[in-house]
């Protein structure tokens, strides 16, 4: 690769970064601002896409039966079952979805690490990136650990977790668009 597309890959991932950084920050404080909203449009929206997506796997066995497995059709009254559950009892609900943003959580930070570690010859961020993914993955495990803190509780740390990892992601992003434009003037 030449030094002239790196400077550009590396320009264009910053930007990347800091977009990424600036939506999460956004999306935090839209979060803190709005905790028993979130929690409740997060699991009507879900309710409605899971009745929606089972009615169209059913719709699709029925439209074509001899293409398509029983497994289809069984798929789809499982959604369409999550999905009434979650709209009439999104208590419920809540709870398992915490669970799942732990878990996101948790792979994501992993994933992140790994990723910081294999380009730190290459990306000069990459201890910040390494922190993003540590701070990912402790609030994955935080959320699994706690499933009793209650889902307020994990929109809150949601908020913060958004907040924290986007200024993070700016300042990478920051990072490798500077290293992308200090490369170029030594170059030349």
């Amino acid at each position: 690769m030449s030094d002239a597309s790196e400077r550009k890959m590396f320009k264009h991932s910053g930007t990347a970064l800091l977009f990424r950084g600036i939506l999460a920050v956004l999306f935090g404080l839209l979060v803190a601002s709005l905790p028993v909203a979130t929690v409740f449009g997060l699991v009507f929206v879900f309710g409605v896409f899971a009745i929606v997506d089972g009615l169209t796997n059913v719709a699709h066995y029925f439209y074509d039966p001899s293409r398509h497995s029983g497994w289809t059709m069984v798929g789809g009254f499982i959604s369409i079952a999550a999905g009434l559950v979650a709209v009439a009892w999104p208590g419920i609900t809540a709870a398992a979805l915490g669970i799942l943003i732990g878990l996101w959580a948790l792979v994501l930070g992993l994933s992140e690490i790994i990723f910081a570690f294999a380009s730190r010859s290459s990306v000069n961020g990459w201890r910040v990136w390494l922190l993003t993914g540590l701070v990912t993955a402790l609030f994955g495990l935080f959320v699994l650990i706690n499933p009793g803190f209650g889902f307020l509780g994990v929109v809150g740390l949601l908020a913060a977790f958004s907040v924290v990892a986007g200024l993070l992601l700016i300042v990478c992003g920051v990072k490798m668009r500077r290293g992308a434009s200090s490369s170029f003037m030594y170059a030349h």
